[in-house]
């Protein structure tokens, strides 16, 4: 038996089981109203770095042991060299590692409220809730039609 999907609020805790399972608008069964934030940071990958830094080393080493009068003329072969040896080691490791955090937040009032405070801290406009357009929906007036015979 498959254990279904629950969502949890990041502001109030307030949990919610999953939606219909629809991945076309790329959110799969995220409950209508909800909002889903995702926070990607990239960073150096510190092996990519260390990588970096034992090639300047073994370069820097290895130009050491030439006379001075042809460190400049084999400075390139040099650095080709080392960077042949290391091209299968760092082809196979990433420059940078991404942090993913995900977090949901429900369409509860106090919770939509939060997540419109912290939108507008980002410069970002705010969000109406769903049931902001049914209240609006509600006080717009519509005109009655122009009786025939009207003169305007």
């Amino acid at each position: 038996m498959e254990q279904e999907q629950e969502y949890e609020c990041g502001l109030t805790g307030v949990t919610t089981p999953a939606g219909i399972d629809d991945d076309s608008d790329g959110l799969a069964d995220l409950p209508a109203g909800w909002t889903c934030i995702q926070v990607r940071r990239r960073e150096y990958n510190p092996k990519w770095l260390y990588i970096q830094q034992v090639k300047e080393r073994m370069v820097a080493g290895l130009l050491s042991q030439l006379p001075p009068e042809l460190q400049e003329v084999e400075q390139l072969a040099v650095h080709l060299q080392v960077e042949a040896q290391f091209h299968s080691l760092e082809s196979a490791t990433p420059v940078y590692n991404v942090e993913v955090e995900t977090v949901y937040i429900s369409d509860s009032g106090e919770a939509f409220e939060t997540y419109n405070e912290v939108r507008e801290l980002l410069g970002l406009p705010p969000m109406k809730a769903d049931n902001d357009n049914e209240e609006e929906e509600e006080e717009e007036e519509i005109p009655d039609p122009p009786q025939v015979g009207d003169s305007a």
